[in-house]
């Protein structure tokens, strides 16, 4: 057997063992029998099992294959499996993130949703695995509980736990609701009794999480060696300070842009002033802004196959529609559902959440951040290079590249806009408005995760720069402090992309094809900006041969 079946042989072995103990991970891909029916442990050595697994596998692979005999995709995975191991040790031994966050719904909330929305099988079938997965809910969350005997929870995100977990009951009334005359009588009491005999469980939780609050700890920021140590694993290529520098060199440069693009649009008028009169430009209801919204998805669409921008696979569908009433509180604008790796016919849904206040629909679904919005998350931005690089090898998926995914929505924002496919000057200044944002969140990730900013500046400062409420500071700011090293992935990642792309462009000079910088992006989405170095170093390899 060669090096390269073998590896693919082990791969698969593991895959198969690692689907077995996260039977969610196989549903969320689109594996579903017998899934569907099954949920994880929910305990701290369930979290490790997976990673000295990962462990077993990589060095079994080490001792029986020679790295320099394997074909260039398979170089790839070998280096996605080295890091995916080593930050996998770093999250469990150094940032813990697993005794500190005591979220317990927050994996199993989404497998639940995703199996009511994803259309993959007749809604009878789907309905009966969400009855024996909530059958099976209260042993999870009670092993879930036991990770936190000996630990202390952050305060913060304890709070963040009872606020989210109170949703929880909402998702089980509207699958119970939406129902209703669509399956057999006999399976929807199964529902609903499954459904009564889960709240005393979820009660008990959620008196659990309240209690977590007398012991908890006020520090959430992972603290300057261990961001260091992150940022490194991560290959950016850059520290933390030199992060900080690129922000604050955006931040300066988009700001002097935006006063002068406001100026052309309203001579004498203010940004705030200017931003208004876009927020004002909008469709009278929602239903419309919903109908402007897919008609502008749809166009992305056509333009990027009309100008050969980069290949799209006519069946891969992507549908706009509303939030559902008990997701718009977690959901406050807008969300894209990714279609799962193994469904077919490949479908996304965007969803919309409608305005409390109709008079307010333009501060988020103006026809100038409507186009915008196409772009960066349907065509060619999210959807397009999640279609894509679903038809890749699997082991990327263990690569979680947010620089590459992040960064390549935000690349594909001003690409686009220098095509032709975006043109008013209302939606250029939007786009570096939005651009201020993304500058701003690497100030303030690196600062937060630091330890260098508190909270309270932080929101300060995601207010006064880039002009969010309070609330809306609020959440993001919530969300960077779980997330070290995620927020920074935006506009870092255009800019690395940018870089990669005049690196490449030097390499192969006047063959130099945008179509094919951009295919091999998105058939390699999960991939850090490290190793899609590599990826084109190889590809330029063998056109030169």
């Amino acid at each position: 057997m060669n090096s390269d079946k073998q590896f693919e042989k082990l791969k698969k072995e593991m895959f198969d063992k690692f689907f077995e103990k996260n039977p969610h991970f196989a549903s969320y891909l689109g594996l579903h029998d017998p899934y569907d029916y099954l949920l994880p442990k929910g305990n701290t050595a369930h979290i490790l099992d997976n990673l000295k697994m990962l462990e077993e596998y990589f060095k079994r692979i080490k001792e029986t294959i020679s790295y320099d005999t394997l074909s260039d995709a398979n170089q790839i995975d070998w280096k996605v499996l080295e890091k995916a191991l080593e930050i996998g040790k770093f999250e469990f031994y150094e940032q813990r993130m697993h005794e500190l966050n005591p979220d317990g719904f927050g994996m199993v909330g989404g497998i639940f949703f995703a199996m009511i929305t994803r259309d993959y099988a007749p809604l009878e079938k789907r309905i009966d695995a969400i009855i024996t997965r909530l059958e099976k809910l209260p042993q999870y969350l009670q092993e879930f509980q036991s990770r936190f005997e000996k630990s202390k929870p952050v305060k913060l995100w304890t709070e963040i736990a009872i606020e989210s977990s109170q949703q929880i009951p909402g998702l089980f009334q509207f699958i119970t609701k939406m129902t209703e005359g669509r399956i057999p009588e006999e399976l929807r009491e199964r529902l609903v009794k499954a459904t009564t005999d889960f709240m005393p469980h979820f009660q008990g939780y959620m008196q659990w999480l309240q209690s977590l609050k007398q012991k908890t700890t006020e520090n959430w920021a992972l603290g300057k060696k261990k961001f260091e140590r992150l940022i490194e694993l991560r290959g950016l290529g850059m520290t933390p300070e030199e992060i900080h520098k690129v922000g604050i060199k955006y931040l300066n440069e988009l700001k002097e842009e935006r006063a002068r693009i406001a100026e052309k649009i309203s001579p004498g008028k203010s940004v705030e002033e200017v931003m208004k009169k876009i927020e004002k430009n909008a469709p009278k209801t929602f239903e419309e802004a919903l109908e402007a919204t897919g008609k502008a998805m749809n166009e992305a669409k056509q333009f990027v196959v009309d100008h050969n921008i980069a290949t799209v696979h006519d069946e891969d569908r992507l549908l706009v529609e509303e939030t559902p009433a008990f997701l718009a509180p977690l959901i406050p604008f807008a969300a894209m559902m990714m279609p799962s790796r193994f469904d077919k016919p490949m479908i996304g849904v965007y969803i919309v959440t409608r305005p409390k206040d109709i008079a307010n629909i333009g501060n988020h679904l103006n026809f100038a951040s409507i186009r915008n919005t196409a772009v960066h998350e349907a065509f060619p931005g999210h959807f397009l290079q999640g279609t894509i690089s679903n038809r890749g090898s699997l082991v990327h998926l263990f690569a979680e590249g947010s620089e590459t995914t992040e960064g390549w929505a935000h690349y594909c924002e001003q690409m686009m806009m220098e095509k032709g496919f975006v043109t008013s000057l209302e939606s250029k200044l939007i786009q570096i408005n939005d651009g201020i944002w993304r500058a701003v969140r690497i100030i303030v990730d690196v600062k937060l995760s630091q330890g260098e900013m508190s909270f309270d500046e932080a929101v300060g400062m995601l207010m006064k720069e880039a002009g969010i409420s309070k609330e809306g500071a609020v959440a993001e700011v919530r969300r960077y402090t779980q997330t070290p090293s995620y927020a920074l992935s935006y506009l870092l990642g255009k800019h690395l992309i940018s870089q990669l792309r005049e690196r490449v462009k030097q390499k192969m000079g006047e063959k130099f094809n945008e179509k094919f910088f951009h295919d091999s992006i998105t058939a390699n989405g999960y991939l850090p900006v490290s190793l899609l170095r590599k990826v084109f170093d190889q590809k330029i390899a063998k056109l030169k041969t």
